[in-house]
């Protein structure tokens, strides 16, 4: 397998060579300046604002270019990185250092402190934020759910995040808060007197955080708003307006529209000036353009700051659908007929190497080099543009319809923000340049792609919607992954597993009895991607022998591909728990091992491709079919028709013997522990007087230890019992009193 993964990897390497000829894709980053410009700002060549990070050392600096940082990658997972060995600089001396600091991504403020953004638990869309002083001292963490804005005040003292239903404010130095409703945009004045918000068409004006004054812009998506008490003025984008405010009476003062191509992207104030970020797109060409305004509305300055070539691509296919049904799209990287390197598939097991915790991957991980450029598999309206926590969070999903009600369509997540060439509410087309990937670890980055559902003309992150549609690889197409799934030995004495039904209590192959899982661990691989994956699909069944004929009939075990009406840590533990077993002999498997066990459990489903809690109840009932041989057969399916197939010859034996004349089920007889590898309490309970017996039986009926024989009283007994001479498999206890007959099954480890 290594050797055809080589291969498939020297064909991809020549074809992007050459596409790579062919198109000239080139960056062409000018880093040109302005006088115009605050220090240590730059604009990006997607009309962005950017604070310049000098050298290649550190990895963020705040804005007015005092306080910078360096930091390594430590462990990753999906959605998770660790940030080590952290230094913060005043001015290139270092202030303290870190070894470990609790977060993926982090953010300096001009005063020195540094918030630190935790997403431990984004599965249930939350963020930790750790907040240090300058002197590297922890401050508090402050947690918030569904949080898509983040920042702090020009002073660096009070920190801002929310939603845009909610922004809360904190000031760091006296430990304030207020809130305040409805912002998708926000700007503190200079000297944080005043605080102004936008959301659609409403601007709302703050004063020492009291509201004084709304203004309708007129606005369907503000892309950016700005303030300043000393020139009086109020200043708003959208796509293609800039309109400015008197701060006091809320009249309009000027506005400026842009020509086609063109398109706002950002504001700021400086030395009493509007400095605005256009972008310019068209034709395999994006550029950075800075426009400054006067106070009075003049235009006295237009400079191309930043430009990027990027490739274009013609969408000479027509849409159709895929034999799953539904519509193809292309992969979303170059190129885009290929199946590129898969790190975490849909639905897949994921924990952290123990057998107490785990969840359900929603979405598809796709590893790509950083800065990879990342592509449009569908036409539609852009539908939100936001970060769920600091630069490694940015993401950007488009619908192909615009609509006020649900839609689905595609988001793609870890974007470079400073690269991203759409926001809310452009069109785009099938292989437009959506941006850049950022980087992940040292050395990659990865994309989250899946098509997700959600309402509104604008989708936002703060209302329990974000469902999560099907399996992105059934969309994608063409494929080129010929690898069929392996089925691997379960056990150095069986090919499959077989459990006590909701147990741990696992069953030898040739004494199979009662409700059983039925559990098979399956590797896959997709491409060239040395990631190992669960099988996307599973079926099984049973014939009688020696006549070989089908008793069970083919049935559905799982199949990965099911949809979530919303992103929510209650589509994470419970559901894994129905898919895949999970104990301590079977724990979920780390992000970051190549090599990933996935045991999956076939029996717990209904046969058709509906996921329900439920299920997790179901199992195969040996108690309908007599005691004998059988032969199970498995068979596991990737996404592109690949298949596997392997068999196993069981026995089910429900010691269908004359043995047990009848149950007394008031009798008491109890046993731990079970399984037993040494010693086990046996505690029994006698209410009549008369002769007792208590005998050990092998999984055929015969006894092999007589453990008691004797008249007794009324009494309670406890004995303890040395099986260590005995061989792995399953035995029964059998009680005998002149009340009845009481049993009791264990299992010798």
């Amino acid at each position: 397998m290594i050797s055809k993964f080589n291969k498939k990897q020297m064909l991809r390497i020549s074809f992007l060579s050459t596409v790579v000829l062919l198109l000239s894709f080139s960056l062409l980053l000018q880093g040109q300046t302005s006088e115009f410009l605050p220090i240590n700002k730059n604009l990006s060549f997607n009309g962005k604002f950017i604070t310049d990070i000098p050298g290649d050392s550190y990895k963020n600096i705040s804005d007015n270019g005092i306080f910078k940082c360096t930091y390594d990658i430590g462990l990753v997972s999906d959605e998770n990185r660790e940030l080590v060995n952290f230094e913060l600089f005043e001015n290139d001396n270092l202030i303290y250092s870190k070894k470990i600091i609790p977060g993926s991504d982090v953010l300096i403020s001009n005063s020195g402190y540094v918030a630190v953004f935790d997403m431990q638990f984004h599965f249930k869309q939350e963020i930790s934020i750790h907040f240090y002083d300058r002197n590297g001292e922890k401050l508090s963490a402050l947690n918030f759910r569904y949080a898509s804005l983040f920042g702090f005040s020009p002073s660096g003292n009070i920190f801002v995040t929310g939603t845009d239903k909610q922004l809360n404010i904190f000031n760091l130095d006296n430990g304030k808060t207020n809130q305040i409703e409805d912002c998708s945009k926000y700007a503190f004045s200079d000297n944080e007197k005043y605080l102004v918000t936008a959301k659609e068409d409403k601007i709302s004006i703050y004063q020492n955080f009291e509201l004084i004054r709304q203004i309708n812009s007129g606005f369907f998506y503000p892309r950016g708003i700005i303030i300043s008490e000393s020139e009086n003025i109020i200043a708003v984008i959208d796509k293609t307006q800039l309109k400015t405010y008197d701060l006091e009476n809320g009249n309009l003062l000027f506005s400026h529209s842009l020509a086609e191509y063109y398109s706002f992207r950002d504001i700021i104030f400086h030395e009493g000036l509007i400095l605005t970020g256009v972008h310019y797109k068209n034709n395999g060409i994006s550029k950075g353009i800075l426009k400054v305004f006067n106070s009075e509305g003049d235009l006295i300055s237009e400079q191309e700051i930043a430009a990027k070539e990027y490739a274009v691509f013609e969408n000479s296919k027509q849409p159709k659908k895929t034999s799953y049904d539904y519509d193809e799209i292309p992969w979303p990287f170059v190129p885009f007929d290929e199946v590129h390197k898969v790190w975490n598939h849909y639905e897949q097991h994921m924990g952290d190497g123990s057998g107490d915790w785990s969840y359900l991957h929603q979405g598809l991980d796709i590893e790509v080099p950083i800065n990879e450029p990342t592509y449009a598999v569908q036409e539609g309206w852009v539908k939100l543009v936001l970060t769920l926590g600091g630069n490694a969070y940015w993401r950007v999903a488009v619908s192909p319809v615009q609509v006020s009600g649900y839609s689905d369509g595609w988001l793609y997540a870890h974007l470079v923000e400073s690269s991203i060439q759409v926001d809310v509410g452009d069109y785009v087309q099938v292989h437009d340049y959506l941006g850049d990937i950022i980087y992940w670890t040292s050395n990659w980055g990865h994309i989250h792609f899946v098509n997700i559902r959600d309402q509104g003309d604008v989708w936002y992150y703060d209302d329990d919607e974000w469902g999560i549609n099907f399996n992105p690889l059934l969309a994608l197409n063409p494929i080129t992954d010929d690898v069929p799934p392996v089925i691997e030995e379960f056990s150095n004495t069986s090919k499959f597993g077989f459990v006590e039904n909701e147990t741990s209590n696992y069953l030898g192959p040739d004494s199979l009895y009662g409700d059983i899982d039925i559990i098979v661990e399956i590797s896959d691989y997709h491409g060239f991607s040395e990631w190992e994956q669960p099988a996307f699909k599973t079926y099984y069944w049973f014939n009688k022998l020696p006549e070989n004929t089908t008793i069970f009939p083919k049935t559905l075990g799982q199949i990965l591909n099911h949809e979530y009406s919303f992103y929510s840590s209650g589509n994470y533990y419970p559901y894994a728990d129905i898919i895949y077993k999970k104990d301590y002999l079977h724990p979920s498997p780390p992000w970051m091992n190549y090599d990933r066990d996935y045991f999956q459990i076939l029996t717990n489903n209904n046969g058709d491709s509906i996921i329900e809690l439920s299920e997790a109840q179901l199992a195969f009932p040996t108690l309908d079919y007599p005691d004998g041989e059988y032969r199970l057969f498995v068979e596991a399916w990737d996404e592109f028709g690949n298949m596997a197939l392997d068999s196993q010859d069981v026995v089910i034996d429900n010691l269908e013997t004359d043995i047990i004349e009848y149950e007394n089920y008031d009798l008491s007889l109890s046993c731990y522990p079970n399984p037993v590898k040494d010693f086990i309490n046996l505690q029994f309970y006698i209410s009549e007087p008369g002769l007792v017996s208590l005998e050990l039986l092998d999984i055929s009926g015969i006894t092999i230890k007589n453990l008691l024989n004797k008249h007794t009283t009324s009494e309670i007994y406890e004995i303890d019992i040395n099986l260590s001479d005995l061989t792995e498999g399953v035995y029964f206890l059998l009680l005998k009193t002149n009340e009845g007959i009481q049993t009791r099954k264990i299992i010798k480890l």
